[in-house]
């Protein structure tokens, strides 16, 4: 098989999972990752037609992880002034735009060196969405990004040095 179309399933479901309407079951039955698996169970009972979505769609591979990488700030300063929905709805604007920069990345040619961390960043990201929806009392999304953040920097770090 094509090695980037493995690395492009877990993508197809993120799609529908943060996608603007209900997710639709894959064409195609492929084996989740876990990351890809907790996020879709964290949105089961989850509609998103209530969101507002901007998508500012980036021009090329370096605009969208910049575009990332501000989002994820975004995502930092709303969880800080306890601004919920605006975070939920940004976590769910980084799904889109994850997406859209691992496209940038096929077309660029850069699959297989930007795969690991844009996959962290999916997971990380994963994360605090699967917060914002636990039925969990005690899951906090701020102390979740919290916990992720080295993580984080550590794949915007690797994904400013594809070349």
């Amino acid at each position: 098989m094509y090695r980037p179309l493995v690395h492009l399933a877990p993508v197809m479901l993120l799609a529908g999972v943060f996608g603007c309407d209900s997710a639709a079951p894959p064409a195609v039955t492929v084996r989740p990752t876990a990351a890809a698996t907790q996020v879709a169970d964290a949105h089961a009972d989850h509609g998103h037609a209530d969101h507002d979505h901007d998508h500012d769609e980036p021009t090329s591979f370096a605009d969208g992880v910049a575009k990332l990488k501000s989002l994820g700030e975004d995502l930092a300063e709303k969880l800080a002034n306890n601004a919920g929905e605006a975070a939920d709805d940004a976590v769910h604007d980084i799904g889109h735009l994850l997406e859209a920069v691992r496209e940038h990345a096929t077309k660029a040619g850069l699959t297989d060196a930007a795969t690991n961390a844009l996959d962290e960043l999916e997971e990380c990201f994963g994360k605090v969405d699967e917060a914002f929806h636990s039925a969990e009392e005690n899951a906090d999304p701020k102390k979740v990004l919290e916990s992720v953040k080295e993580r984080l920097d550590a794949a915007f770090k690797a994904l400013t040095e594809v070349k």
